[in-house]
């Protein structure tokens, strides 16, 4: 039997403690989920199908409703609204026999163009809200939110501040992260950019929120409360779940993890995952309880959160500490908190930016692409 939640996303987090090692629990990821948590989702079955950072879900966003798409002039719609002019173009002979650009866009389009397309949508939104907000994003910025990028994908267990970046390790555990994904070295520097844009953005916006006595006691309890840390396997389907429970009376949580689990990173490593506190908005209270109730070496029965499907197993459970709040320096919980709000902030960026922006698509093909993928978004709105 299956325990159902609600429409929680698991959010296990990596930097903070806990920041989305699970995210691709949600039932509806905003599109541009980080491309450093896009492991946590299954790899995409084609590269047509995905949607950019994330596996089969639409982004939260929609058309303007008060424009029409319209080709330029000239266009065909036998190529989807490309300048005929490009027909002629050969970038390529097989035998004399000539691949014309226009074959090869028309195709580069279909396969990967839409979610190549949102992401720069993406990138040019942010850059616009920085603008207003007299936001200046420098090459250093980037280069922070690649560095930051590569230490969760070097170290997705614990703290991935804790040792140096292994930055030639990192670069092979990205490039393989990149063919896994279907994504171009070009599509990870553009989320490069994005992540510096959203993250200033984010820190703009969280500087002029008022801290008060009770959000530090908040993030007090999460720093300094009792913790537990779980394994846990994740599968898409009932079918598969059902076959690794059946797997886990023989065999033991950590291999059933690495040979069943979706998860691409976290199965690596028998699917461990950080520790977390009983009040940690960030996980599911589906997950809590379960995790909080089940004493260590106990595993839970299948579980359903959202499209995703759950068995997990408590490792271990970490007492609170001993420090009361009272003896922790007000500047040290400020800076945490602040930290976090500043990476929770950067994550609701993507989708806010995109339910925002007036979209105009006048490539005929891409237009259809995108309305086909949100005519559902639009139908409830």
């Amino acid at each position: 039997m299956f325990v159902r939640a609600g429409k929680h996303a698991i959010c296990l987090a990596m930097a903070t403690g806990l920041t989305a090692v699970l995210a691709g629990c949600t039932e509806k990821p905003p599109v541009g989920l980080p491309v450093e948590r896009a492991w946590e989702s299954p790899p995409a079955p084609s590269v047509a199908a995905q949607t950019p950072g994330s596996a089969g879900a639409g982004p939260a966003m929609t058309a303007d409703p008060g424009e029409t798409s319209t080709q330029p002039a000239g266009a065909g719609a036998a190529d989807g609204g490309v300048a005929d002019s490009r027909s002629s173009t050969v970038v390529a002979t097989v035998n004399g026999e000539a691949i014309t650009e226009a074959r090869l866009f028309d195709m580069l389009v279909d396969s990967h163009g839409l979610a190549v397309l949102e992401q720069l949508i993406l990138l040019t939104a942010a850059k616009q809200r920085a603008a207003e907000l007299s936001v200046t994003v420098t090459p250093a910025d980037i280069a922070a939110a690649e560095d930051e990028a590569l230490r969760r994908i070097a170290a997705p267990v614990g703290d991935p501040q804790a040792a140096p970046l292994d930055r030639p390790a990192a670069e092979r555990l990205l490039a393989e992260f990149l063919r896994l994904k279907g994504l171009s070295r070009t599509e990870w520097d553009c989320r490069m950019e994005q992540r510096a844009y959203l993250r200033k953005i984010a820190e703009a916006e969280v500087a002029k929120m008022e801290v008060t006595e009770q959000m530090l006691r908040d993030e007090y309890a999460l720093a300094y409360g009792e913790r537990v840390q779980i394994r846990h396997i994740q599968t898409s389907s009932h079918e598969a779940i059902n076959r690794a429970a059946a797997m886990l009376v023989t065999t033991s949580f950590e291999e059933v993890a690495r040979q069943l689990s979706e998860n691409a990173i976290t199965r690596e490593q028998g699917g461990l995952m950080p520790p977390f506190t009983r009040h940690d908005g960030a996980v599911p209270p589906l997950i809590r309880e379960q995790a909080f109730t089940l004493e260590p070496g106990s595993t839970s029965p299948p579980m359903r959160e959202g499209a995703w499907y759950h068995i997990i197993k408590v490792e271990r459970r970490f007492p609170a500490s001993g420090v009361g709040f009272e003896n922790v320096e007000p500047d040290t919980l400020r800076k945490s908190l602040t930290d976090r709000l500043t990476r929770q902030r950067t994550d609701e960026l993507d989708a806010e930016l995109f339910q925002s922006a007036r979209i105009q698509i006048r490539h005929t093909k891409l237009d259809q692409q995108f309305r086909e993928r949100h005519r559902q978004r639009q139908a409830a709105r």
